[in-house]
């Protein structure tokens, strides 16, 4: 087994724990936490009471963007590393979108909010369909938004410290303000992460193939 192959293995291992630490023993206490301090505070309980997500339409505009900027350079017969970043964007973006849905639709989790206000409330809906407030895990912001940095973070190398402090403020302002647990989190950052690599891969190998 190569090397990449053993690195890979373990990353996911150390998720998969991180992800069971925080759901058996840091979620519950962390959201209780913030509802009874940082959202007791009232303009910001109003504030973040019903922030739209907008995701849908993030994803369809970056990528078609993306698209657009790609298919531009192409009729120029450009070459650079930017054709394949905005190729690259283009679509991993939407696939992102799709993985982070079924995978909610899957596990089913209750929201944060309905569960601190409910406690007894089941965590898990396994494959529900149409369940409001059962989407929690895994993150879908952290998922969509982790291949953007990932994609800045392989092609502009010159801002990586941007790109990390990003991630972490999202990841940061998903669990402060009980949208999510922190194991929605640890768990939608490694999927974004591989969900672009796995994009990339196969768009990356299918151009050089081409």
């Amino acid at each position: 087994m190569g090397r990449a192959n053993m690195r890979g293995i373990s990353l996911m291992l150390l998720v998969l724990a991180l992800s069971l630490l925080a759901i058996f023993y840091i979620d519950a206490p962390t959201a209780l936490w913030i509802n009874a301090n940082l959202l007791s505070y009232a303009p910001f309980r109003a504030y973040t009471h019903n922030l739209p997500s907008h995701l849908f339409w993030v994803v369809l505009i970056g990528s078609t963007f993306s698209f657009s900027f790609y298919f531009y350079l192409r009729w120029l017969g450009d070459h650079s590393p930017r054709r394949d970043f905005f190729l690259l964007l283009g679509i991993v973006l939407p696939v992102a979108f799709v993985v982070k849905h079924l995978l909610k639709l899957g596990f089913g989790r209750v929201s944060v909010r309905l569960w601190v206000s409910n406690p007894d409330a089941h965590q898990m809906q396994w494959f529900q369909i149409g369940k409001r407030w059962y989407d929690a895990f895994p993150s879908g912001h952290m998922v969509v938004f982790m291949t953007v940095f990932m994609a800045l973070w392989q092609f502009y190398p010159r801002w990586r410290n941007v790109y990390f402090m990003g991630a972490l403020l999202l990841a940061f302002a998903l669990v402060a303000t009980n949208y999510h647990y922190v194991s929605d989190v640890i768990a939608g950052t490694y999927i974004g992460m591989l969900v672009y690599w796995v994009t990339r891969w196969a768009v990356l190998r299918e151009r050089k193939c081409g």
